[in-house]
C-alpha cells in the first residue's frame, strides 16, 4: 500500500536550520510562527479561535534517513525510535501542541514553535484535555 499526502500549508518560522530550532515547542513559548494555509484549505480553519490549543501534524522535510534505534535526548540512552521524539523516523511525521494567537486571512499565528521555516503541514487538530487519559494527566504546569 502506498499512502500519498499533500500539505495543507507551510510553516513560516524564525528557525531556518535544525541547529537553531528548539527540540520541543514548550521551551519556545513567546516565540511565534505562522501556518500559511493553502487557499484550497482556507475554509477549514474557519472555527479556530485565538487562545485555543491545537495539534499540528507536519513532515520533517529536512530529516535525512532514519535508524530504528536512536539516542534519546530525554534519557541519553539508546532507545527504539518509536519511544522517542526523534525527527529521523520511517515516515517523518512530527507533532506539536501549539497555542493559536491570531488568525489573519489564511494565516494562523501560534506560539510553541519547534518547526523549521518551510515545514509542510499535513493536518491540524483541536487539542482537548478531555481526551487525555485521567490516570496519565499531564503535569499541572502543562499548557498553563
Amino acid at each position: 500500500m502506498e499512502i500519498l499526502m499533500k500539505p495543507i500549508g507551510y510553516i513560516r518560522s524564525p528557525y531556518k536550520d535544525k541547529t537553531a530550532a528548539p527540540k520541543q515547542g514548550k521551551p519556545s513559548e513567546g516565540t511565534t510562527a505562522a501556518i500559511e494555509i493553502l487557499e484550497e484549505y482556507k475554509e477549514g480553519i474557519a472555527d479556530i479561535k485565538e487562545g485555543e490549543y491545537g495539534i499540528i501534524l507536519f513532515y520533517f522535510h529536512k530529516s535525512e534517513g532514519y535508524k530504528l534505534t536512536t539516542l534519546s535526548a530525554k534519557s541519553n540512552k539508546i532507545m527504539g525510535v518509536f519511544s522517542t521524539r526523534s525527527p529521523n523516523r520511517p515516515n517523518g511525521i512530527g507533532m506539536s501542541i501549539v497555542r493559536f494567537i491570531k488568525k489573519e486571512n489564511n494565516r494562523l499565528i501560534f506560539e510553541g514553535v519547534d518547526m523549521l521555516d518551510g515545514t509542510p503541514v499535513l493536518d491540524i487538530k483541536p487539542y482537548s484535555k478531555e481526551l487525555c487519559p485521567k490516570d496519565i494527566a499531564p503535569p499541572k504546569d502543562f499548557l498553563s
